[in-house]
């Protein structure tokens, strides 16, 4: 979750004291009320992030868009859908990349938890290229100058600004993260392998036996390793916080690296997708969605949390069920194509700061140099309200501004 200031500070000179403070959600319990359900005329991809339920529908007109949804935290509420990007094809033959899904073609969609969403382009005026773009809200979007040969771009992993894109033939691997308010690093570009991003560390397997380092994007320097005791090197790997998922391929072995404890223990094999403290993945066999419990540090047995029939795609993650990694809620769609929310009903890690972009700490309030705007943005682990109060050298409060759960809201305050 992202808190984005902008507004002009009743201020000349420094800004000091400012603090945030943010107040994480509660898992649902027992007496709560059910879960949200949206009825759907037709879904062609979802994923989830942020409290975000990012989709990919018939629009009105018929012509397919993607949108977005803001889920309560508790997962009984759903707000009105929004628009975001056309999905169809464009007068000059561009249009989203698709992948065969139950519903005949579907976008990958991989949203940031900070409002934006990933897709892959096939470029209409440059034929056989395709490009990757990172959708905000009100249909822009940053990226689409690299162009990749047309069916070799994959969107690897989001969070917030950071990004993974594998892509280009040769395959290479590029991470990096959005131009920012200061400065903005080169990305890493390297030979592709197993990775994801959290916060501004690039979390990747190297050739060795399952080992993952922790690159940050920004000095790019190794900040961690981890020696995780998987018997391969490892294939697939999910950072959220705390816990590194990593797996041996679908259907090898698969654990989880806890960082605090510094070891590894094991979870069900399986195409799965990782939340804070559990992992969800479907069994085809048995027709339904389970969730792995892991937030004590070891893995409690599976339990059923929803029904999902085989269908014929063999590995269906973001295309009928998505996990929100920054909250405790999964998504999926059923045969009627109504999305379901579920809580995981898994305790949250304590709420943290995961990176964050600020402005510079002087500014000229009459608007002489331009600076009038003071831009920043928090990432934090997990959707939250919060306040933040901007004090003059004596220590007086000149600004207090207050937003609530969602990402990229602009907030207004009281001098």
């Amino acid at each position: 979750m992202t808190v984005f200031i902008r507004g002009r500070v009743a201020l000349v000179g420094a800004v000091a004291g400012a603090t945030v403070l943010a107040t994480a959600a509660v898992p649902a319990s027992a007496a709560d009320p059910a879960p949200a359900t949206v009825a759907t005329t037709g879904v062609y991809g979802l994923d989830f992030a942020g409290g975000r339920l990012v989709t990919a529908e018939q629009s009105p007109s018929g012509d397919r868009m993607v949108y977005d949804r803001q889920v309560s935290a508790d997962a009984t509420t759903v707000g009105a859908r929004e628009s975001r990007v056309f999905a169809g094809t464009y007068a000059n033959g561009a249009y989203l990349r698709t992948v065969p899904c139950d519903n005949g073609a579907c976008v990958y969609l991989m949203a940031s938890g900070h409002g934006d969403v990933g897709t892959v382009s096939v470029d209409g005026d440059d034929a056989g290229t395709e490009s990757v773009k990172f959708w905000a809200p009100g249909n822009a979007y940053r990226g689409g100058d690299v162009k990749y040969p047309a069916g070799t771009a994959k969107v690897v992993d989001m969070t917030g600004r950071a990004y993974v894109v594998n892509g280009g033939s040769p395959a290479k691997q590029r991470a990096a993260m959005y131009p920012g308010y200061t400065s903005t690093a080169d990305p890493i570009v390297r030979t592709p392998s197993a990775a994801s991003v959290w916060g501004t560390a690039l979390w990747a397997a190297t050739t060795a036996t399952g080992a993952l380092t922790a690159t940050d994007l920004q000095t790019k320097k190794v900040v961690e390793t981890a020696a995780t005791g998987a018997p391969c090197v490892i294939k697939e790997v999910h950072a959220v916080g705390r816990w590194v998922y990593w797996n041996c391929g679908t259907t090898g072995a698969a654990g989880v690296y806890d960082r605090t404890a510094k070891k590894s223990f094991t979870v069900p094999s399986g195409p799965a997708l990782v939340g804070d403290g559990y992992l969800v993945r479907h069994d085809r066999s048995a027709g339904e969605l389970l969730l792995t419990d892991f937030h004590t540090g070891k893995a409690a047995a599976p339990r059923a949390i929803a029904a999902l029939p085989a269908g014929k795609t063999a590995d269906q993650r973001r295309l009928t069920w998505a996990v929100d990694k920054f909250g405790g809620d999964i998504a999926y769609l059923d045969a009627a194509q109504t999305l379901h929310i579920v809580n995981s009903g898994v305790p949250a890690q304590p709420l943290a700061k995961i990176a964050s972009d600020v402005g510079d700490a002087y500014m000229d309030i009459k608007g002489v140099n331009g600076l009038e705007a003071w831009n920043s943005t928090w990432q934090f682990n997990k959707p939250v309200t919060w306040t933040y109060t901007v004090k003059d050298w004596t220590g007086r409060t000149v600004r207090t501004l207050k937003g609530v759960t969602g990402p990229r809201r602009t907030s207004t305050g009281t001098a």
